[in-house]
């Protein structure tokens, strides 16, 4: 059975996305959420995890081909993957599994059914900013945290650009969050007035939660003062930011390192990237590094394939 892995939606607005790299070949074995390759937005870079297990059956867009949201880049064949474990449903002893893996192909459409639900969270994030726009007061947007990705499921504020009364334009930047995947910044949906903040600097929050409330120029915003509303949004999860279990499967990919500075996505920062190590720097971090006076170079990374993060800046600063 095979399985189409398309292009997600990286963010409310949006609608493209360029491959960068690819971390598994034509005929690799991959696993459920193990990254599968590297995109960039113009907004994020990030890593795409495979939704099922399986082999790598065909690369559709090769690298440095910029495709729209929903189109198909590589196709994954599920039964080689899947043929393993259903012999042993069948037969408790190990050895009769490769005896016969034929008759096991059949029964792979059982799993079918759960790869295909997968794809539908991904329009998940276009449902988030029309609930903001229904909010208790007539003339404010709620912003809400969007989903970065098809097993992102939330994000920790790093840092809000605005303040409550500045004033901001449409997809002007609003805040700076962080997951277990990627650093990017949250665009304002309208434009207006700042009217509350909703979560506090390092705070986690699950996706669709509350962030902050925008008033349209001109209105009138006296219920403001509901942001208690949002005080009960998860902070404890904040372990949950390391994601160790896919690190050790990223870590070979790290030796094609050099195809990463090929990203046209953060050409302005292409020298600095390759003057410091093999690792990938995000934007977001590389910005934070000048603003703080950190050297990259002299930096250990603690995230995915010792990807350089926000908290290693902060840590050095």
């Amino acid at each position: 059975m095979t399985f189409s892995v398309t292009m997600p939606a990286l963010g409310e607005s949006v609608t493209e996305g360029t491959v960068t790299r690819w971390l598994k070949k034509e005929g690799d074995q991959v696993a459920v959420d193990e990254p599968l390759l590297e995109v960039s937005t113009d907004k994020v870079d990030t890593e795409i995890p495979s939704p099922v297990a399986g082999v790598l059956q065909k690369i559709v867009v090769p690298i440095d081909s910029t495709v729209a949201v929903g189109a198909e880049l590589a196709v994954i064949n599920e039964s080689a993957g899947a043929s393993t474990p259903a012999p042993v449903a069948a037969t408790p002893t190990p050895a009769p599994t490769p005896t016969a893996p034929t008759p096991t192909a059949p029964p792979t459409p059982t799993p079918t059914p759960v790869a295909v639900t997968t794809p539908a969270p991904t329009p998940t994030p276009a449902p988030v900013a029309p609930v903001s726009t229904t909010s208790s007061n007539a003339g404010s947007t709620i912003v809400s945290m969007p989903a970065l990705g098809e097993s992102v499921t939330e994000g920790t504020v790093t840092r809000w650009l605005k303040k409550v009364g500045d004033s901001i334009n449409v997809d002007e930047a609003l805040l700076e969050v962080s997951t277990d995947k990627v650093d990017t910044e949250i665009p304002s949906p309208v434009s207006g007035t700042v009217l509350s903040i909703d979560v506090a600097v390092d705070s986690t929050v699950a996706v669709g939660a509350r962030l902050a409330s925008i008033g349209v120029a001109g209105s009138t915003s006296a219920p403001t003062p509901q942001p208690p509303v949002a005080a009960p949004i998860i902070e404890k999860p904040a372990p949950v930011a390391a994601a160790p279990v896919v690190a050790p499967v990223v870590v070979p990919p790290v030796a094609a390192a050099p195809v990463v500075s090929a990203p046209v996505a953060t050409t302005a920062n292409t020298s600095t990237h390759a003057a410091t190590d093999d690792s990938y720097v995000t934007p977001i971090v590389r910005k934070l590094a000048a603003e703080s006076g950190v050297n990259l170079a002299t930096i250990k990374g603690t995230g995915v394939g010792g990807r350089i993060r926000k908290e290693d800046i902060l840590a050095a600063a």
